[in-house]
């Protein structure tokens, strides 16, 4: 049974990663590397979205159709030259039995479906061969993290970036994240072991960041005459585009190569996830590599810029 979650905004994730994939098997195919595909948080294979169609143009009255979608899981199953392994990672019974269904739709597909914490089964696949190889093995991959919140550890990020042979697709729920810190660092309270756990003990350093000034100019005369009183405790004063880049900093400290973030907007939260490449191997040819793909799926699937509306002021 499908999920019905997201929105338009889901496609153009799936769309960019797809696109990627495209280019990663095309060219690594061609090297003869033993490919895996590993989705972390496949849900049921499917998804649902609601559309409306009708309207004048279609000369008739506006509904609204639920449609059924390829999710990340078929999406991978379909890429051309294929995946030869295939791992399938789902918490929910019910999404990870609909799951299982779908190995009768690539029955010469070698898939695994594991019912659990996305955290746990990635470290217990990590943790043997090949991947314990790391780059000496002809075995490469592509992990994708597509979490509903903020179910990915930072601990497990830090033991897929030490693989040396996995390229991680990250949808970092950044919207999330900035709601959970709060402006007054006493004001986090019983959140600090889930921001430990999310983004590493160093979150705490956006409590030292300064904001933005769009000018780049300081004003002196309100240092000089409304200079506040210092605050008991330390406060956050950067944005949620400030947070953005320092975990893309923080990614970049661990991983070979990071992507720009890939900001993933939705209707009534503007700029809602930020969608990131990590490659864990650290040999050139591979970043490299990396980085001309990523550029195109950038290119291709980056929002693009609203015009700016000018009033005549009558």
């Amino acid at each position: 049974m499908a999920h019905k979650y997201g929105g338009p905004w889901s496609e153009i994730k799936l769309d960019a990663v797809e696109y990627y994939l495209q280019c990663y098997t095309k060219a690594l195919t061609w090297a003869k590397m033993d490919l895996w595909y590993i989705d972390a948080f496949a849900g049921s294979g499917d998804r649902e979205a609601e559309r409306q169609v009708g309207g004048i143009f279609e000369g008739r009255e506006i509904e609204t159709v639920i449609e059924t979608l390829d999710g990340s899981a078929r999406r991978g199953l379909k890429i051309e030259p294929p995946f030869k392994h295939f791992i399938f990672i789902e918490k929910d019974p019910e999404r990870a039995a609909a799951l299982e269904s779908v190995q009768a739709d690539w029955p010469d597909a070698e898939i695994q479906v594991l019912r659990g914490d996305a955290n746990n089964e990635l470290l217990e696949i990590i943790g043997k061969a090949p991947w314990t190889s790391k780059s000496r093995s002809r075995s490469r991959g592509v992990v994708f993290l597509d979490p509903f919140s903020m179910q990915v550890d930072w601990s497990t990020l830090k033991a897929l970036s030490q693989t040396e042979c996995l390229d991680i697709w990250y949808l970092f729920n950044v919207a999330a994240v900035t709601r959970q810190l709060a402006h007054d660092l006493a004001g986090v309270g019983n959140k600090e072991g889930m921001l430990d756990r999310v983004l590493s003990p160093r979150w705490r350093d956006l409590y030292a960041m300064q904001p933005e000034n769009p000018s780049g100019q300081t004003d002196i005369f309100a240092s000089l005459f409304d200079a506040p009183q210092k605050p008991a405790t330390a406060q956050r004063t950067v944005s949620k585009k400030q947070i953005d880049q320092w975990f893309e900093g923080l990614l970049r400290e661990t991983f070979a190569f990071v992507s720009e973030s890939l900001p993933i907007m939705t209707p009534h939260g503007g700029h809602t996830f930020s969608l990131f490449l990590a490659v864990a191997n650290p040999d050139p040819k591979a970043t490299e590599l990396a980085e001309k793909f990523v550029r195109y799926v950038n290119r291709k699937y980056a929002p693009k810029p609203q015009a700016s509306r000018h009033r005549s002021g009558r």
